[in-house]
């Protein structure tokens, strides 16, 4: 009796194994299928009436989350729709084929990624939100390693964007802790490449330096030749930010090739900046003026108001390092009041405050143009989170 029992259950596990696995391939066959709908554009609209996507599924889930993830440079209000549409979809699957702890997973990973969508679109109060109820569905959920640190990273870059730069520090940690036990040097690069730059933020870029040759020596080119470009991109910034001009400008001559492979105009147009700072740092004015006039039109083509304000109070410097103060305080006094109407924070806005009453009172000096210079390249971090973010 005792074995017929026991063969019934096996029986009734082979065949719940069978039904789950076939459910796996189904559902790994609609992600693909859901994928190219998302692909030929329309966003959630594409899903709408198409039984092949139903919103309610794994394979549906899958595919929103990586699109959503795919079109985070291009198309960042695509990418919050997208992953606003995960959450719903994370909490209607089966209970048939996702227990409480397999849903309370898939609900995790999904408002971890709508938080870090929001972040990249400034709503950073709801993102605040969205990260507290994918930490609470990861406890209710099992915990798993992987999505651990994958939740860590995101809200790492959360903390970052509010300047809470220890708490950063502190997840980053984590992060690379986490996937050092895992065996994933890469990933665990990618964390140190992301406190790097969050130490050069923070006022400290003799420390981002060496982070960043920690995290170098870990990143694996053929997994992701972007980010490890971009991180050499990043030694270059550090080393001018460290005043070390001459090795700046070896370090760019030795990568300048791998650099130049970045892709995206956004990249290459900072790579020209760069090689404008450093000649500007060696008084090179001519070349220097040439590359932030010609930095400063495309910044401003591209819409990027804070940074073609940056470029031209860079500009500026150089004007004001010549002795052409005429010219420096037009210069200031209207990108002054291009970063007032930008509303930048607290911090900033008070330096830009000071500066505009010094230039008006004709009492500015090179240092405070240069001090001012410095605390706002540190704010300008929107563009750097987005190239560091990178997937799994």
């Amino acid at each position: 009796m005792g074995g017929t029992v026991s063969n019934e259950r096996l029986d009734h596990l082979s065949a719940a194994f069978r039904s789950y696995r076939s459910y796996i391939r189904r559902e790994e066959t609609r992600r693909k299928r859901v994928t190219v709908l998302l692909a030929r554009g329309g966003g959630q609209e594409a899903l709408v009436g198409r039984p092949e996507a139903p919103l309610r599924d794994l394979g549906t889930l899958r595919a929103l989350l990586d699109r959503s993830w795919a079109v985070r440079h291009e198309n960042p209000g695509e990418m919050k729709r997208l992953a606003r549409l995960a959450v719903e979809v994370a909490g209607r699957l089966h209970p048939h084929w996702h227990d409480e702890r397999d849903a309370a997973d898939w609900q995790a990973r999904a408002w971890g990624e709508l938080g870090n969508a929001l972040r990249a679109a400034d709503d950073l109060d709801e993102a605040a939100g969205a990260f507290s109820a994918a930490f609470t569905f990861f406890h209710q959920g099992n915990q798993e390693a992987r999505l651990k640190a994958r939740l860590h990273d995101l809200y790492a870059s959360y903390l970052g964007t509010r300047r809470k730069f220890d708490l950063a520090f502190a997840a980053l940690d984590v992060v690379h802790a986490a996937y050092l036990e895992l065996g994933d040097s890469h990933l665990a690069g990618k964390a140190l490449a992301t406190k790097a730059m969050y130490l050069h933020y923070s006022g400290q870029p003799e420390a981002a330096v060496v982070v960043n040759q920690r995290a170098m020596s870990l990143l694996d080119r053929t997994r992701d030749a972007e980010l490890l470009f971009f991180s050499l991109h990043n030694h270059v910034r550090f080393l001018v930010a460290c005043g070390q001009l001459d090795e700046a400008r070896r370090a760019l001559a030795q990568h300048l090739g791998d650099l130049q492979r970045l892709k995206g105009r956004i990249y290459q147009l900072r790579l020209r900046w760069i090689q404008a700072q450093i000649s500007a740092g060696l008084g090179e004015w001519q070349t220097a003026e040439e590359g932030l006039r010609s930095v400063r039109e495309e910044l401003e083509r591209e819409g990027m108001g804070f940074h073609t304000a940056l470029a031209s109070l860079e500009l500026a410097l150089v004007w004001m390092r010549q002795g052409r103060y005429e010219e420096t305080e037009r210069m200031v006094l209207e990108v002054c009041d291009v970063f007032l109407a930008l509303r930048v924070q607290r911090e900033a806005f008070g330096a830009i405050m000071i500066l505009k009453e010094a230039f008006e009172r004709r009492m500015a000096t090179l240092g405070l143009l240069e001090e001012v210079i410095s605390l706002l390249g540190r704010w300008q971090m929107s563009s750097d989170e987005g190239a560091v973010q990178q997937g799994e």
